[in-house]
């Protein structure tokens, strides 16, 4: 737990910064849209039961 609570022991390059930049390719990944309602009842339907 330690290790992840370090997050400040680093730091990144300019070069590391355009290379991070270049990794956006502005497509969605996780969820295609939660504006469509068909997408967003899907989602939920994945969920666990309470």
């Amino acid at each position: 737990m330690a290790e992840n609570l370090n997050i400040f022991d680093f730091s990144l390059s300019a070069e590391d910064m355009d290379a991070i930049l270049k990794l956006d390719t502005g497509a969605l990944v996780v969820m295609p849209s939660h504006h469509d309602p068909e997408i967003v009842k899907w989602f939920m339907s994945m969920l666990p039961k309470k």
